[in-house]
């Protein structure tokens, strides 16, 4: 979902592809929405490459406040091709979780996308529904080893907006995920490890869970159709 580029090729007509995933720990900005736990995704995408747009969305289980939830994920832009290796993007995307506590919130998004390497720069003005802004800047690249094996990586950074005296802490988070892939289409299976330094949760409004980790192997298997 974080490398989602709309104008790999152009076509003229629309496309529609979907994945269903399992992931052994659902991290999203570093922090785990499934408590350490196992993950089922469904996703969708619906692409237009001959006009740029594109939109779609994602079912995803997850564990909040050692609760069982579903997250919901909706999102659509538009990508403009510079040249055959650049393009650039804007967009916006909607989260939200069923029960009693939502945590929904909005963002918007500006990207440009260099070959594999894509960059994005997102704002929530109520991240995770706890009145206070958020910036997030990301970078993702992936590389072609041997055969059907890959190797991917991501960085991010979050930087909160307003007071952040009641936590003794900085107002910064750093997060991090490598690993490598083997794609057999229409499988794909990935094994990956991420790590997150900085500000605690609470700092950003995720939802607490109790002795969660930020460090952690991942392994996801996938089926795309």
């Amino acid at each position: 979902m974080a490398v989602l580029v709309a104008v790999c090729a152009l076509q003229s007509q629309a496309q529609v592809t979907g994945s269903a995933t399992f992931v052994s720990d659902y991290r999203f900005r570093g922090v785990s929405l499934s408590d350490d736990r196992p993950a089922a995704q469904l996703a969708i995408d619906y692409d237009l490459p001959a006009s740029g747009w594109y939109a779609g969305g994602m079912l995803s289980s997850a564990r909040l406040d050692a609760t069982h939830t579903v997250q919901l994920l909706a999102y659509g832009g538009h990508a403009w091709r510079i040249s055959p290796n650049l393009s650039w993007e804007t967009g916006v995307r909607y989260t939200r979780f069923t029960g009693h506590d939502s945590y929904a919130y909005g963002e918007a998004y500006v990207g440009v996308a260099f070959k594999q390497l894509v960059g994005r720069v997102y704002y929530a003005p109520n991240y995770f529904n706890a009145n206070y802004p958020v910036w997030y800047a990301e970078l993702n690249d992936s590389h072609a080893l041997f055969g059907n094996w890959y190797a991917f990586a991501h960085a991010g950074y979050l930087r909160r907006n307003g007071s952040v005296e009641e936590y003794h802490t900085s107002r910064f988070r750093s997060d991090v995920r490598a690993g490598i892939g083997y794609a057999l289409d229409p499988w794909n299976f990935q094994l990956s490890w991420a790590t997150a330094r900085g500000a605690p949760d609470v700092v950003f409004g995720y939802p607490e869970a109790m002795n969660v980790t930020r460090d952690a192997w991942m392994l996801s298997v996938s089926y795309a159709w």
